[in-house]
């Protein structure tokens, strides 16, 4: 178990594995996550199209329910405006067979026009002033006078011919009684002058309840069911014969609905769940002054059904794409991960020695970048190797030639303390005074103390220095030092001056003249020392100025050096100070030469590192 969760999970630090995982979590599961979105938003999506297309056929079966009505109230024209018929019944003397006659006439005219089928639905009764009642059921037709005491019906009888609707009266058929139909009736009044207000009869049509129900569903879903509602919660119409939604619920949404013309909602009734659209009937069509609304209810497997439809395909899309997405990323990461992986294993088996290869540095994206950089840094290393062991060699060799000068310190003092002690005796205290100078300058030289010393140590160093020389070729050199008194205690590497000042001594002299003056003088700068030694001799050549700075461009680069000369002076100083510090050569403009000294600040006691050439 151990061993298999080591062998999934063992890769995840690669960065391949790392690459693609951030892949999938930044395009796969975003991808997935909207598709998903998406297939969720599909229910809500689907359901308002199926409310739209709902609340459609909800107004074509309203259109058809008031369409039915009007055409109800068209036939009632026939009837209304029919003059010889307000004659007849208007005639006191017509007999009731003469006018049953010519009623039954217009029946038959009406059923030419509207079809015998159609006619059958509706329910035809006229009362004449002289108690008489025309009908097309023949039977139990005198049982109908009841009507006449009915509200709507008497409200008829003063609305000069105008219609009065009765929404969903009991039925009023004896045949029919027992059926628990209702009825949508009109009464008008057939009026024998418009002008006088006279009656001559008073007209009812009736249809069933179910024939309107049936207009209004025609458009509608198998199983769905409709109810018709007043402002009052009033029950109009429906088609609920098995009692799916029931008075409650039904109750409950309508007060839910108040005040909204239209819209739809998700509801569940008798542990069912429906999408509900509810519709209201704009005017003039009004039942007692009230408007009515339309619930229409549609089983909520219809919307799940194409949903599930829509989904599938959706899904099989997802799947796709995701199975792409995840191939398309593995081969990028794989085409993009590669060449690091390949520069990876080669920095990782680096080594000075070894030579770069295999690795492709003509690509221009970032990768190639990194190749390039990657054979710069190798060139660099290689290169800073090479410098610092040449570096080391100038060292040592400094070290080397320094030793090879210095003496025994107890043979060389032992002899020295003899011959300063004859010449004493002798009274020769010149030579007292050059031996003086001489041991100075020796354990100046031979100190191993890698401390850094003050400038004014130096000096003084250099001082003994020209006065051994003094004393040697009968005082030919002239020695001015002009360094202000805090200059001096400022620290720096030691014997870096007697190298130049010797230098000097040695090549500037000029046979004509009978002395040579050597000035050192200087100043500081922005954290930088500037000591300046020059002398008024032949000058040093153009020749030699090209060479020194030649050798300063290629030190370090393979250049030997022989010598303890101005050369190794600056070779120290760059390489213990830095490359923006050293010497600098330069002749003067009438006769001379003239050595610049560019040094760090440096004050107090120094540490314990050693800045020693020698």
């Amino acid at each position: 178990m151990v061993a298999g969760m080591k062998r999934l999970f063992g890769g995840i630090s690669k960065f391949s594995v790392k690459m693609f995982l951030l892949i999938v979590i930044c395009v796969v599961i975003p991808f997935a996550g909207v598709c998903l979105y998406i297939r969720i938003n599909m229910e809500n999506f689907i359901q308002e199209k199926l409310s739209e297309r709902i609340i459609q056929d909800i107004s074509r079966g309203e259109r058809n329910i008031t369409e039915g009505l009007e055409e109800l109230a068209s036939l009632s024209d026939v009837f209304v405006f029919d003059k010889e018929l307000i004659e007849r019944i208007g005639d006191e003397n017509r007999t009731e067979f003469e006018n049953v006659v010519y009623f039954n006439q217009l029946l038959d005219q009406l059923s030419i026009y509207r079809g015998r089928a159609g006619m059958e639905d509706v329910k035809v009764i006229l009362f004449d002033n002289y108690g008489r009642v025309y009908s097309n059921w023949s039977l139990n037709y005198r049982n109908y006078e009841f009507l006449l005491k009915q509200d709507w019906v008497a409200e008829s009888m003063n609305q000069w011919g105008h219609v009065t609707w009765s929404m969903f009266s009991p039925p009023y058929i004896a045949e029919e009684k027992d059926k628990g139909e209702t009825y949508i009736s009109l009464a008008r009044s057939l009026m024998e002058d418009g002008t006088t207000g006279d009656r001559a009869g008073t007209l009812i049509l009736s249809m069933e309840q179910s024939r309107f129900s049936e207009m209004m569903m025609t458009y509608a879903y198998e199983d769905d069911v409709a109810y018709v509602c007043v402002d009052d919660g009033q029950i109009l119409l429906n088609n609920d014969k098995e009692r799916k939604i029931g008075e409650s619920a039904l109750d409950a949404l309508y007060q839910q609905t108040a005040g909204k013309k239209s819209g739809n909602l998700r509801c569940s009734a008798n542990g069912a769940e429906y999408l509900l659209n509810f519709y209201t009937i704009p005017r003039p069509w009004v039942f007692n002054g009230q408007q009515m609304k339309v619930f229409h209810f549609t089983g909520y497997q219809e919307v799940l059904s194409e949903v599930s439809m829509v989904t599938k395909r959706i899904n099989a899309v997802i799947l796709v794409m995701l199975v792409l997405i995840t191939a398309i990323s593995y081969a990028a990461v794989r085409l993009l991960v590669r060449p690091i992986v390949v520069l990876t294993k080669k920095m990782g088996d680096y080594t000075i020695e070894s030579e770069i290869s295999g690795i492709d540095t003509e690509r221009k994206d970032e990768i190639g970048h990194l190749n390039q950089a990657f054979c710069r840094l190798d060139g660099n290393i290689k290169q800073l190797f090479a410098r610092l062991q040449e570096e080391n060699k100038i060292k040592e060799q400094y070290r080397y030639e320094s030793l090879r000068a210095q003496l025994n310190p107890h043979f060389l003092f032992n002899t020295l303390t003899t011959i300063r002690w004859m010449a004493m005796i002798r009274g020769a205290h010149n030579i007292v005074e050059s031996i003086d100078a001489l041991a100075s300058v020796l354990n100046y030289s031979m100190s191993r103390d890698d401390r850094l010393v003050t400038l004014e140590d130096e000096l003084d160093n250099i001082r003994n220095f020209v006065y051994i020389h003094n004393y040697r070729y009968q005082d030919y050199c002239s020695l001015d030092i002009d360094i202000p008194d805090e200059m001096k205690k400022l620290r720096m590497m030691k014997f870096i001056l007697q190298p130049v000042v010797e230098n000097a001594l040695i090549h500037g002299y000029d046979k004509q003249r009978e002395q040579i003056t050597i000035r050192i003088y200087g100043y500081t700068e922005d954290q930088i020392l500037y000591l300046f030694v020059e002398d008024d001799g032949i000058g040093i050549s153009d020749e030699v100025i090209e060479q020194f700075e030649t050798f300063r461009q290629t030190a370090g680069k393979g250049d030997r050096l022989t010598g303890i000369g101005l050369t190794n002076v600056d070779s120290c100083i760059r390489i213990t100070f830095g490359e923006q510090y050293g010497l600098t050569l330069e002749r003067v403009a009438t006769h001379g030469t003239s050595v610049t000294f560019t040094l760090p600040v440096i004050e107090g006691e120094d540490d314990e590192k050693g800045h020693d050439c020698g």
